[in-house]
């Protein structure tokens, strides 16, 4: 009777202990609800970025001098900047570009990031003195201080050209991470069994060094995206980034500035939206490490 007690009263903890390390942190994920709010956010801007033509029928490019700064109304639900564009037109359509950078920066930054990272971290030696010193040069480069120099020179500005730049600059931080951590995992016995047996390098950072990383470069790629974001609509602020024929957040609100005093709400409203945005990121990205907890990532 008490060993059937027993085996009763250890059968709920036993699916715990079962489960794999993604496996518990989507665990401990799911039960935060700033991840389900993040989420939802998050899912509604890419819908927004996907589908603009859901929340408005507009062209973004028709912009009448006769509607400028038109109060908020059934044909200008937000009202009009001082060009007689639609404000709510611009933001819809201003977050295709903004998401489309910083997803895309973001991935390709964790990509760079992680092949330099793990090569020098695993090989060691020349080659990781060599890719450190790199390292450390572009980590001395601020990173809108190097994409406003680069937007300078290149030949056409676009999404593909403004992603390629902030890649450029904005790997290092997951570089030195994927480092550290593949540095950590190449002590592991499981590693030092597959070298033994005769397994290439190939197989072993594929095999077992980067499914024993992913959790820090998930947590990166997270939090990465709204920063790029930032970096986005400040050089479109700035007027060195997207061309004016892209809707931008950042130019959106640099247009706003000149009348801040008279129609605050043509700054405030694109200036909320980009807030939003890099919140539920950073928010979603903060969640994310929570659960990928130093007890999952040694699991």
């Amino acid at each position: 009777m008490s060993d059937s007690l027993a085996t009763q009263a250890a059968s709920p903890a036993a699916p715990a202990r079962s489960r794999s390390a993604l496996g518990e942190a989507w665990y401990r994920l799911r039960r935060r609800w700033t991840f389900w709010f993040s989420a939802a956010v998050v899912a509604f801007l890419c819908l927004v970025a996907i589908w603009p033509t859901l929340f408005t029928s507009r062209d973004p490019r028709l912009c009448l001098l006769a509607d400028s700064r038109a109060p908020m109304s059934a044909a200008f639900p937000l009202g009009a900047d001082f060009q007689g564009c639609d404000i709510l037109t611009t933001i819809v359509h201003g977050a295709r570009a903004s998401l489309t950078v910083g997803l895309l920066a973001a991935l390709g930054t964790t990509l760079l990031g992680t092949v330099l990272g793990v090569t020098a971290g695993y090989f060691g030696g020349v080659i990781d003195a060599v890719v450190s010193r790199i390292t450390d040069i572009f980590f001395a480069i601020p990173l809108i201080l190097g994409a406003v120099v680069a937007m300078q020179v290149v030949a056409e500005r676009n999404v593909l050209t403004l992603t390629a730049i902030l890649m450029f600059f904005g790997w290092t931080g997951t570089a030195r991470i994927a480092r550290s951590a593949t540095i950590e995992a190449a002590t592991k016995d499981y590693v030092a069994a597959a070298r033994t047996l005769g397994a290439s390098h190939a197989r072993i950072i594929v095999t077992h060094v980067l499914p024993n990383i992913a959790a820090p470069l998930i947590v990166v790629v997270t939090m990465a995206v709204g920063g790029l974001i930032a970096a986005e609509a400040s050089l479109s602020y700035l007027s060195i980034g997207l061309p004016p024929d892209i809707p931008s957040w950042g130019k959106a609100i640099a247009d706003g500035q000149t009348v801040l005093k008279a129609n605050p709400g043509i700054l405030l409203w694109p200036a909320g939206a980009l807030t939003l945005t890099v919140f539920a990121f950073l928010t979603l990205g903060d969640a994310v490490r929570g659960a990928f907890g130093p007890k999952v990532a040694n699991r």
